[in-house]
């Protein structure tokens, strides 16, 4: 009976620790008020944002990105109606993935000229941008991931291997192609592991020997959640900053 108990106050410290869930969390801000919504503060359910004239305020909530603007209190609440399930489709397991050309995802008319791709996933390794916030990279357990890279007009081949040596495989981004399937066969991906990605370029060209790094973060495909804000927030908490900001600029484009 005292060993039960003493579980039971246990499980119930460890569920005081845990923190509230963020409704909204700030993906930027501009304006009077900006050093009070810095990007990344999380916004829990009940409370307001209060802006200032010249103010704008992007938020990640549970069903996409939303501009407040403008003078006047805004309500951080459950009263979101535009849930169209994207993030829940960003954020599906990948199986067998196949490359992605840019623009296809735009719609019905095909590439757009000029215009940067838009991610079919969030589970993705920008090639450029790998080192970058906190330098993890999430991934659900059991599925694959892309190498991505926005700048996709040419044929371009990087070299991925771990970061502390071993061998490394050659893979190939063919011209106005965004988004490769990471080489899993050839190189499997281990929770924790360090992976460097070397960009081969041209003699003399200023990417020739650029590299990048990242450490792997395995996350329980349950434990995904299909909400963006949910979404979002386990995403920094795990460090992994740069899909954090593809999550919130893919919706924010698609929210348009």
């Amino acid at each position: 009976m005292v060993k039960g108990f003493s579980a039971l106050v246990a499980v119930l410290a460890l569920g005081a620790a845990v923190p509230a869930m963020a409704q909204a969390i700030v993906v930027r801000s501009t304006g009077p008020s900006a050093a009070s919504y810095p990007a990344g503060k999380r916004l829990p359910a009940g409370t307001s944002v209060t802006l200032r004239s010249g103010d704008q305020v992007t938020v990640l909530d549970k069903a996409g990105t939303r501009v407040l603007r403008g003078v006047g209190s805004f309500a951080i609440d459950n009263a979101v109606n535009r849930d169209r399930g994207t993030a829940a489709l960003l954020a599906r397991s990948l199986s067998n993935p196949v490359a992605v050309r840019a623009g296809a995802v735009r719609g019905e008319g095909g590439p757009v000229p000029g215009e940067e791709p838009i991610p079919v996933s969030i589970w993705l390794a920008d090639i450029d941008a790998a080192g970058k916030g906190g330098g993890r990279v999430c991934l659900p357990r059991g599925s694959d991931l892309y190498l991505w890279r926005a700048d996709s007009q040419a044929r371009r081949f990087v070299w991925v291997g771990e970061a502390d040596g071993g061998g490394t495989v050659r893979v190939a981004m063919p011209a106005h192609t965004s988004g490769v399937a990471w080489p899993r066969s050839m190189l499997a991906l281990a929770e924790g592991h360090r992976y460097r990605i070397s960009d081969e370029g041209m003699p003399g060209q200023a990417d020739a020997g650029k590299s990048s790094e990242f450490e792997l973060v395995m996350l329980e495909p349950e434990t995904v959640p299909a909400d963006a804000a949910a979404l979002g927030t386990l995403l920094l908490d795990n460090g992994c900053k740069a899909q954090f900001d593809w999550l919130a600029t893919t919706l924010e484009r698609l929210d348009g």
